[in-house]
């Protein structure tokens, strides 16, 4: 049996799988890397769902980690991997990014674009002679143009333009007053988080919903389908000529049904040979495909290795 761990800044997910198959999960608080040592952050959440998951007591296959964000040096993803091998009885620890565990969740190993927008935004090509593009996902202060954190963080911008008087207030200066409280004192909260990302990216739900209504928030939300088009668009070039693309997703933005027709629209301009589907699975069933994987298959560029 192997580990699965699907780690994004919102929630971290665990799961114990079988031959590439998820037998029970469990999940924890995500990944703040704003709070400490990445190293430490990422230890701690995983050795606290793993306790949580109630696990066998037997020597393990692989533990294969797909982070919200990978952590910089080889010798942080060595110490990461001493810890959790000195913690966990697994053969193997298998780093890499989340998107990358989301493109072998939502194709199970074959060719395609993955868009994996929920807190962050990234896509991720891996064409049929095994090239490989990967797009955005640099993170709240770089990129990650179209995210949840993306149009939580515009909603907000227009929310106090609309309070101090640059515009005139409207639905979304009402909304954050409402869930958010005083805006005047939002920022001495926000600013010393741990959690600000999470938080930010949280007032997206309520963009999306009051783009129904408000033609701010619309803006927003159809800006934000059209980034995310432009993302997959780029990481298909790791696909020749005119061959159709496979493309598909993982996250929850692309249910809210405003932003995706936003971002089909966009895409059967940029990327008329697109051939959109659903996902076979999410990042941790991902996880639990790579960790099965005795080779890592398309991924093995992609993927950091250790072993015992």
């Amino acid at each position: 049996m192997d580990i699965a761990v699907d780690g994004g800044q919102t929630g971290l997910r665990i799961g114990l799988a079988g031959e590439g198959r998820l037998l029970r999960t469990h999940e924890v608080a995500g990944l703040s890397y704003a709070a400490g040592s990445p190293v430490d952050v990422v230890t701690s959440r995983v050795l606290e769902a793993w306790r949580g998951l109630d696990p066998p007591k037997t020597r393990l296959g692989s533990l294969c980690l797909g982070l919200t964000s990978l952590l910089g040096t080889v010798a942080a993803h060595e110490e990461l991997a001493r810890r959790l091998l000195d913690a966990i009885p697994a053969r193997r620890v298998l780093v890499t990014g989340d998107v990358v565990t989301a493109h072998a969740g939502a194709f199970q190993g074959r060719p395609g674009v993955v868009l994996a927008a929920g807190t962050g935004a990234v896509a991720l090509g891996v064409g049929a002679c095994g090239a490989t593009r990967q797009v955005d996902g640099w993170g709240f202060l770089l990129g990650d143009a179209g995210s949840g954190l993306w149009i939580g963080s515009r909603g907000l911008e227009a929310a106090y333009r609309g309070y101090d008087g640059r515009l005139a207030p409207g639905p979304l200066t009402a909304r954050a007053h409402e869930v958010l409280g005083d805006l005047g004192r939002l920022p001495e909260r926000l600013y010393l988080a741990d959690d600000a990302v999470a938080r930010v990216a949280g007032f997206a739900v309520h963009v999306l919903e009051l783009a129904a209504v408000d033609e701010t928030a619309l803006a927003i939300v159809e800006a934000a389908g059209h980034e995310l088009a432009d993302s997959v668009a780029a990481a298909a070039c790791c696909f020749s000529g005119t061959a159709q693309v496979p493309v598909s997703w993982t996250g929850r933005l692309l249910r809210d049904p405003i932003l995706r027709a936003a971002f089909e629209g966009r895409l059967g301009t940029r990327l008329p040979q697109a051939r959109i589907a659903p996902p076979a699975g999410d990042g941790l069933t991902g996880a639990a495909v790579i960790a099965a994987t005795a080779g890592l298959g398309r991924y093995q560029t992609l993927v950091r290795k250790f072993e015992r």
